[in-house]
């Protein structure tokens, strides 16, 4: 029986993309380990969206090739290889097979018949769901569910469009099947996720859209909680903002990345709305569900970014009260529109993160302050990680692995299940608390 060590690097996305892939090694009778050591396939599944990202998963890459043995294979797959192809291929020797997005879910053909150069790069078309095998790696009781891949949108910073291509829709009879799946394997918890949810159904040409997918996912009886992350506010609407109020299960949590508030860096960044528009969006779901959880990314330091704007962003971090908010700091990245512009100096943009988040660590201080004593239901993760005497959880308003957890100090539930907890203690971004 072959073997397989999978190094998964990135976001959600690409997450269910691993575990597509491992699916589909399991499926042909492979063997997946928890080392690499001794595998016969080293399997890396990487981001390449900024440099970061970049520079982390070349390290991955390099560390795992010079722990090679005689006769393992070493496979790249995914973002960095669909944004630097070629140049990839001459820089990285060690590897014996590299796949851009289009070719991913052809692993098993190309692992049989490598192509000509090590690489093989396409189009992406397919969107790998239901009737593709899927090997969990999150859980218990939860999962992410992908329900399309690419971007529409044309934001200047960003890679996305040219290495993922167009946004393409999965069915929704598609999408359906595999939440069905989920839940018949004990999923209570389903993480919508896709670069941009509202886009989804609009390339079909036959009238799906997330407004008429969440009540038949709601209908779905084992599931409990239904979350959308990636709302892009350039084209989230109020019927989809009502379809979540008139939805039970939906949870009323919006991740809107408005990256900025100010006019002049909104308009460098070739975003729809101005940030008269974003601030009323936030009152319309304000008004609409008035206990809505919001979450936001930014970037701080792009081109057109003055003090006065910068101020602004701070202001607007203070006032706003976002439950959730991540910020980066802007890097020019080769080829995107944002990279042939002046941008502050790139020390300026990180101090400006540092500003953004602390003005953020106090409003989320005193947000998770005032849920102590409440009694709420939570999702029992299983044991923490730092000692069997503790428990770990997430609460309906803490996205998993970007918001904050709860620390279970008390009680016993089983793992996978939703329990009601007393929230006894606060801190910066996690809570503690004790099941009922």
């Amino acid at each position: 029986m072959p073997t397989y060590y999978l190094l998964n690097l990135g976001c959600a996305k690409n997450q269910v993309e691993g575990e597509h892939l491992a699916g589909m090694l399991l499926a042909a009778g492979w063997q997946g380990l928890a080392q690499p050591g001794p595998a016969d396939l080293l399997l890396v599944n990487t981001c390449g969206f900024i440099k970061p990202a970049v520079r982390e998963n070349i390290a991955a890459i390099l560390e795992l090739a010079e722990g090679k043995a005689p006769g393992q294979r070493l496979a790249v797959v995914g973002c960095l290889v669909g944004r630097y192809g070629q140049k990839l291929a001459r820089s990285l020797p060690e590897v014996d097979l590299l796949l851009g997005p289009g070719e991913t879910p052809r692993l098993l053909e190309h692992l049989r018949t490598p192509p000509p150069g090590r690489l093989a790069m396409s189009t992406p078309r397919e969107v790998l769901g239901h009737p593709a095998p899927r090997a969990l790696s999150t859980g218990p009781g939860w999962a992410y569910l992908r329900l399309g891949d690419g971007c529409e949108h044309k934001c200047a910073f960003c890679t996305i469009p040219r290495i993922r291509g167009r946004f393409r829709s999965r069915p929704l009879e598609d999408v359906l099947a595999e939440a069905q799946r989920l839940a018949d394997a004990g999923v209570r918890e389903i993480n919508l996720v896709a670069q941009d949810l509202c886009s989804y159904g609009r390339d079909l040409g036959d009238g799906s859209n997330l407004e008429a997918l969440l009540p038949s996912l709601a209908s779905i009886g084992a599931l409990s909680w239904l979350r959308l992350l990636y709302l892009s506010p350039d084209t989230l609407d109020n019927s989809l903002i009502q379809a979540v109020a008139s939805t039970p299960k939906v949870l009323p949590y919006f991740d809107l990345p408005f990256q900025h508030i100010a006019d002049p860096v909104l308009k460098a960044m070739g975003r729809r709305r101005g940030g008269a528009e974003l601030r009323q969006l936030l009152r319309h779901i304000r008004q609409a569900l008035p206990g809505a959880v919001l979450r936001t990314t930014l970037l701080v330091g792009h081109p057109g970014e003055g003090e006065q704007e910068f101020t602004e962003l701070l202001e607007f971090v203070q006032q706003s009260g976002f439950d959730h908010l991540g910020c980066f700091a802007y890097q020019p990245e080769a080829g995107t529109r944002s990279a042939r512009l002046a941008a502050p100096p790139a020390k300026l943009g990180q101090a400006r993160r540092r500003q953004i988040m602390a003005a953020q660590k106090r409003v989320s201080r005193a947000r998770l302050k005032a849920l102590v004593g409440r009694e709420l239901p939570l999702l029992v993760l299983g044991p923490h990680p730092d000692s069997e005497l503790l428990g770990l959880g997430r609460l309906a308003a803490q996205a998993p692995e970007v918001d904050g957890e709860v620390i279970i100090t008390g009680g016993q539930a089983q793992p996978g299940s939703i329990a009601n907890c007393r929230v006894t203690k606060a801190h910066a971004y996690d809570l503690e608390a004790e099941l009922l």
